[in-house]
């Protein structure tokens, strides 16, 4: 059976291709990745009454192995919307946070929260950081390198986007 990760994302529209490259690569090593569909990148507030997720989504995050979560440009509500919905559900949750992105109040929620940046002379500090965390949360050794490399992939291209922005 294989690995399924929840790509919960919050990304600048210019970079949503890295978003599906990420998929595309953790696909061509046996990893499946689900990435929901944003219609745009400004979500506006959802009314008290509207459904945490859509059953679409609600779905995904079932039958996933892990959530990972990239947010650069700020915490959607989608975003939000997605992590609850998975921190209610008990799934392990990698959130990986651009420098500069606040959010405290949501942020806090979960155990650990990997920030990277892009002028960062030592990019694979991410990976690292995220591999210990998985170990302690006693997930097996595939699951640790099947995130661990979803994690170097998608920083690796955050990384490259900036550079090729300069």
């Amino acid at each position: 059976m294989a690995f399924k990760i929840f790509l919960s994302y919050s990304t600048d529209p210019d970079e949503q291709s890295i978003v599906w490259r990420i998929q595309t690569l953790a696909a061509s090593q046996g990893i499946q990745v689900f990435v929901p569909q944003r219609v745009g990148f400004k979500f506006p507030s959802a009314p008290r009454n509207a459904p945490l997720v859509n059953d679409h989504v609600r779905n995904a995050i079932d039958q996933s192995d892990c959530v990972l979560a990239i947010i650069t440009s700020g915490t959607s509500a989608a975003v939000q919307k997605e992590l609850n919905y998975a921190l209610g559900k008990g799934k392990p949750i990698v959130p990986i946070v651009e420098q500069g992105v606040t959010n405290n109040v949501f942020l806090s929620k979960f155990p650990a929260v990997f920030r990277f940046s892009r002028f960062d002379p030592n990019p694979g500090r991410v990976e690292t950081e995220v591999a210990q965390f998985l170990a302690k949360q006693k997930l097996d050794k595939d699951t640790r390198q099947a995130v661990g490399a979803i994690v170097t992939v998608g920083i690796g291209l955050l990384l490259l986007s900036g550079l090729s922005k300069d």
